[in-house]
């Protein structure tokens, strides 16, 4: 794909994100697509487990919202990156919400194939997001880990 495919695409995906549209999001991938969030050690692979990480995502934090401040391309990549920012509303990897607030930088690194995203994988300071938030670092890596184990066993 040509950066200017790339850039339409993944515009189109952050739109539906916006709109907390699930399935104009997941149209943006391949069937074969993953999301990964590199901090928390996960990685979502497929349609239907992409849908319930960001379902997971924007049930924990409502408002959260991407905010891209710079683009570069490579071969079938993009990598953007900005600020994420969003406020604890529910639960996150079964930890409760408290009503706090991020805002943390973030870079994302999407690659492309056959018209479409394949994944994305997600980096932000977990350690810093929590403590903005005022939520509990070690309860929430531990969720994680628990949730990657729990995938890794269904493999």
């Amino acid at each position: 794909m040509t950066p200017g495919e790339m850039e339409v695409l993944f515009r189109t995906h952050r739109e539906a994100e916006a709109r907390r549209d699930y399935d104009e999001v997941l149209d943006t991938f391949a069937d074969d697509c993953y999301l990964e969030t590199v901090p928390l050690g996960l990685r979502s692979e497929g349609r239907e487990a992409a849908r319930a990480a960001y379902v997971g995502y924007f049930t924990a934090f409502p408002d959260l919202a991407p905010d891209d401040e710079g683009l570069a391309f490579g071969d079938d990549i993009l990598v953007t990156w900005g600020h994420l920012a969003g406020t604890s509303g529910g639960d996150w990897l079964g930890i409760p919400p408290n009503g706090g607030s991020f805002r943390v930088p973030f870079t994302n690194v999407t690659t492309f194939a056959g018209g479409r995203m394949v994944g994305e994988s997600i980096y932000f300071d977990l350690a810093t997001l929590c403590e903005q938030a005022g939520l509990p670092l070690e309860q929430i890596r531990a969720a994680a880990r628990a949730r990657g184990a729990s995938v890794a066993g269904r493999s």
